[in-house]
């Protein structure tokens, strides 16, 4: 059964995957796994993207800030079982969404569905806010707000 994509960010409540098409993107482009978790109600949802163009991310930030390097997390099918090639969480590319603005960008006509079955590691969870955190892509306020959500995970 397809739930509507509200009914989905509704049962967030921690660290997921999410698998959408982004109308953000162009339109052939594919659906993308994202890691996503709750903020809080207003700024309601952080998301970095995953993609298996490894090499294609890490010469665009050697050549435009190679300090940003530092800030994609490598995984693989053994971090999460559904994924078919190694891939990379840039956390360089992390926004801050409310759920209204998250609903606008997940694609109507594409999937929609959380992809983790299992809680994601607390060593997971603290390599993303380290990587936001180092990253020199992302604003102070916005890792702020970060910190001060998820204190319970120190980087």
């Amino acid at each position: 059964m397809d739930l509507p994509p509200a009914v989905i960010l509704n049962n967030i409540n921690d660290f997921c995957i999410l698998f959408f098409k982004d109308t953000a993107h162009d339109p052939t482009a594919p659906p993308h796994f994202w890691a996503i978790f709750p903020v809080s109600p207003i700024l309601r949802f952080s998301m970095s993207i995953i993609t298996h163009q490894i090499e294609k991310r890490v010469k665009f930030y050697k050549r435009t800030n190679i300090k940003a390097l530092k800030s994609l997390i490598k995984i693989s099918n053994d971090t999460f079982a559904f994924l078919t090639m190694e891939s990379v969480i840039d956390c360089n590319r992390m926004e801050l969404l409310s759920k209204e603005e998250l609903i606008k960008r997940i694609d109507p006509t594409g999937p929609c569905e959380i992809k983790t079955t299992e809680k994601i590691s607390s060593f997971l969870k603290r390599e993303i806010f380290s990587a936001i955190d180092q990253s020199p892509l992302i604003s102070p306020a916005i890792k702020k707000i970060i910190k001060d959500i998820h204190k319970d995970h120190p980087t």
